[in-house]
């Protein structure tokens, strides 16, 4: 028998966690699918601008709001969603291993940051090697780093790094950077920052955490260099195979959404980083996912008849609810 829920939120990063959060507190049902807790949370070994938190890490905040969720009694299932498809009832929702019916979706599948493909790149995520320069680079005050990839990524990456490293290797594979030329000026004229063109990354190495890269240039001489990070800048990757047939998808791939999470149908709302929105920060994520959550909340009152809420909090007096 097909599982049937009244909203199915995907994605478990900070955006459908608080999506489903706010969902579920209202006392509906509501499945969260994803491949994994937290999504690219996990990337982040030491969180310090998430507001209410002197320090903590990704996955230290993916856990606190799963449990959150699941103390309003939520659900959750780790799988993958192929398709989901418009039916009689609302949504059919397929994934890997089951179906599941929904009557409204919120979408908050983030984003995948693309690897160099290493043989042993894994081993060195968030000991020494990251994929995020904004998160990350603070904690290389005066050290040594690195940084690959490709046009505006490449270039803010080594903006950043340059006021906090000590030294910097931005290493590309072209004869030339791409990207803002003025900001392509500025970084020629830093004394801390050496552009390394022509070359590619051939290897990495060390013990307990990241020593050494391996540069190969366009010649085939190689060359080993101590480092202390390397940050890697090579765009990201949305997958929204499953559901490009239902909303508006803009020029870059992502899910076109207005106020509140909605898209161009008005039962399926988005969230986070696989959305239009213009700061990709957790904070921002976890706002619009709560957003789209109760957008999402209203429109199934609105099926049943009722007026909706405006805010998330109420009191009851006597037989009577307020809403805030």
């Amino acid at each position: 028998m097909v599982q049937e829920y009244e909203t199915i939120v995907v994605g478990a990063g900070p955006a459908g966690l608080s999506a489903g959060m706010f969902i579920a507190r209202q006392k509906t049902s509501c499945l969260v699918i994803s491949k994994d807790l937290g999504g690219q949370l996990n990337l982040i070994p030491k969180l310090e601008n998430y507001p209410g938190t002197i320090m903590s890490s990704g996955p230290l905040l993916a856990r606190t709001l799963e449990n959150q969720y699941l103390t309003f009694h939520g659900e959750m299932t780790f799988d993958t969603v192929e398709r989901i498809d418009e039916d009689e009832s609302g949504f059919k929702v397929k994934t890997f291993r089951t179906e599941y019916k929904a009557k409204s979706i919120v979408l908050a599948p983030g984003k995948v940051p693309n690897n160099l493909g290493l043989e042993n790149e894994g081993n060195f995520a968030n000991k020494g090697v990251h994929y995020c320069t904004k998160c990350d680079a603070p904690f290389y005050q005066g050290r040594t780093t690195a940084t690959v990839g490709v046009g505006g990524y490449l270039v803010e990456s080594g903006i950043l790094l340059s006021r906090m490293a000590s030294k910097v290797y931005l290493i590309y594979r072209g004869g030339q950077l791409g990207g803002d030329r003025d900001l392509i000026s500025s970084i020629e004229k830093k004394e801390n920052v050496e552009l390394v063109p022509n070359t590619s990354i051939k290897s990495i190495s060390g013990t307990n955490s990241l020593q050494q890269i391996t540069l190969l240039d366009n010649t085939g001489n190689e060359k080993t260099v101590n480092v202390d990070g390397l940050f890697i800048e090579m765009g990201s990757k949305i997958n929204l195979d499953f559901v490009k047939h239902l909303v508006k998808i803009n020029s870059k791939g992502e899910i076109e959404v207005t106020d509140g999470g909605k898209t161009s149908h008005p039962a399926i709302f988005a969230a986070g980083d696989s959305t239009n929105i213009p700061y990709k920060q957790i904070v921002a994520a976890c706002g619009d996912g709560a957003a789209a959550g109760l957008s999402a909340f209203n429109y199934l009152e609105k099926l049943k008849g009722r007026p909706g809420i405006r805010s998330d909090w109420k009191k009851t007096i006597g037989d009577t609810t307020f809403h805030y």
